[in-house]
């Protein structure tokens, strides 16, 4: 059986003799410690932004409310480039909106409004965050939204309104014309006036 000496050039001035099998192991040893750093770098993920789940309020909006939507966002060193809320009221069709949420920096919080949908309907929405970096996170992933439902307005309110404003109309000029008629200087039932001349 051959044995085979394998020879390192480590050195010049080590160049061309033998290693013994602990100065190859040591060495080995060596090599994988500074090694292991830049495998760590490349095989993890890059530092991006995270996204939490976030939060509506009002949790059951209704056709008037103003929808506020809450997530905490954080990122690496490079610190949060922005943060954007785009949402949909017709299931992707035909179009949807942009918002760019305020960031506060020290709570983490971003925060951005969907404007009250009066006729009621399903709103989905999604959120997306770059670092500093150019890092893109999105929250959702998948295709998938977070969405909320609000209730169409009862038929009868805007009609019961101006019922409303026409007795309220009603009202005050049936008092304004009683107010009148008693205000008014009575006179008195038997006399007439003469005039002379």
């Amino acid at each position: 059986m051959v044995t085979r000496r394998v020879c390192f050039s480590l050195h010049s001035n080590i160049q061309g003799k033998y290693l013994s099998p602990f100065t190859r192991n040591v060495t080995f040893v060596l090599s994988l410690l500074l090694l292991l750093p830049s495998v760590a770098i490349v095989a993890a993920p890059p530092p991006g932004p995270n996204i939490s789940t976030p939060s509506i309020s009002p949790s059951t909006p209704g056709p008037s409310d103003q929808v506020t939507v809450t997530a905490t966002v954080t990122a690496g060193n490079s610190g949060l480039l922005n943060v954007t809320l785009v949402y949909s009221t017709d299931n992707w069709k035909a179009s949807n909106t942009t918002v760019v949420a305020s960031y506060n920096s020290t709570s983490q919080q971003a925060t951005a409004h969907i404007p009250p949908q009066y006729n009621g309907g399903h709103v989905e929405y999604y959120i997306v965050a770059f670092d500093g970096n150019g890092n893109k996170a999105v929250n959702p992933t998948k295709g998938t939204y977070f969405s909320y439902t609000v209730t169409a307005p009862p038929a009868g309110t805007t009609t019961n309104t101006w019922i409303e404003l026409a007795l309220v109309a009603a009202t005050l000029g049936v008092g304004g014309t009683i107010a009148f008629y008693s205000l008014r200087p009575k006179t008195k039932a038997g006399s007439a006036s003469t005039s002379q001349s």
